[in-house]
């Protein structure tokens, strides 16, 4: 093998299962990633995946070389980590993720601020729903909606959050005596989020005993624009569902606990001083605004 850089493309077919999501892992194109592992078996004269339906699955010479990859992975991260923790300097670049909706509500507005009092740091927005490794190095910070951290992880708890039933004013219009009376064997709709599970959740149907699913969302943004178009009512946020104009608390229903906001890093990167920075500056710029979190 001559060219280390191979290894990290096996190692990203190894973890994706396929071409496609190797990738988009990589941040390069589906034909680059089938020449590599193209030219990388014919100069091994061995074959290192099986294709097959599921997906690309190791040979036992493909393990041996995913073996060695994540040793090499391993290593590079840890020289990495250990290069980086010694930096003092409060500038160079620093990678930080979140959820898209979180850059949208107020972490773009603390990037920007913490921007004008530091700009010799070099910021890069991750916009991610899935969560990326701080021990990969994939990120410098994560901001994260949690109630599980992780023990391995250093980081400040930035706020709670609350979370209330919503609808539409058009809709709380059209469903002004089922509100008003509590009319619970009046059928109303409700949208609900795809992993909160199945059914009506129970604070509707402890309510409204005729509720009935009308639409089950999988992202927080679609489900804030079903609410808004009127499609049912639905539960929310505080930090979404307050400020919109278009949108009104069910009567009745008092707000409830929702998952608290970090803001973390790698352990080992406490101290490097532009993380250290922007931790303290975002948890504290989300605590000034815990309000909103909270629906106070």
């Amino acid at each position: 093998m001559d060219n280390w850089d191979d290894l990290k493309f096996v190692l990203a077919i190894a973890t994706a299962g396929n071409i496609t999501r190797a990738a988009k892992r990589l941040g390069v194109t589906h034909s680059t990633v089938s020449r590599r592992l193209s030219a990388l078996e014919e100069s091994m004269a061995t074959r290192l995946f099986e294709r097959l339906p599921e997906g690309f699955v190791p040979t036992a010479a493909g393990e041996q070389a995913v073996a060695a990859a994540r040793r090499v992975e391993a290593e590079v991260l840890t020289l990495d980590t250990r290069i980086t923790a010694q930096d003092t300097e409060l500038e160079g670049p620093l990678r930080i993720t979140a959820a898209q909706l979180l850059f949208q509500v107020q972490l773009a507005e603390i990037m920007q601020q913490f921007s004008e009092r530091h700009p010799r740091i070099e910021l890069q927005m991750i916009a991610a729903n899935e969560k990326l490794s701080l021990h990969r190095r994939e990120a410098d910070i994560a901001v994260r909606v949690t109630d599980n951290p992780g023990e391995t992880l250093f980081g400040r708890l930035a706020t709670g959050q609350n979370r209330c039933y919503y609808m539409s004013r058009n809709f709380a219009r059209k469903y002004r005596e089922t509100m008003e009376t509590g009319h619970a064997s009046i059928p109303l709709p409700c949208v609900t989020f795809k992993w909160w599970g199945q059914g009506v959740p129970k604070e509707i149907r402890a309510r409204y005993t005729s509720a009935f699913i009308s639409l089950v969302a999988d992202d927080m943004i679609a489900l804030l624009a079903a609410v808004k178009a009127g499609i049912g009512v639905g539960r929310l946020p505080c930090f979404l569902g307050d400020p919109d104009p278009d949108l009104v608390r069910i009567p009745g229903m008092e707000p409830s606990r929702y998952l608290d906001i970090w803001v973390l890093t790698h352990p080992d990167l406490k101290n490097v001083a532009r993380i250290r920075t922007f931790l303290r500056f975002a948890a504290d710029a989300f605590k000034a605004r815990s309000g909103l979190y909270l629906g106070t």
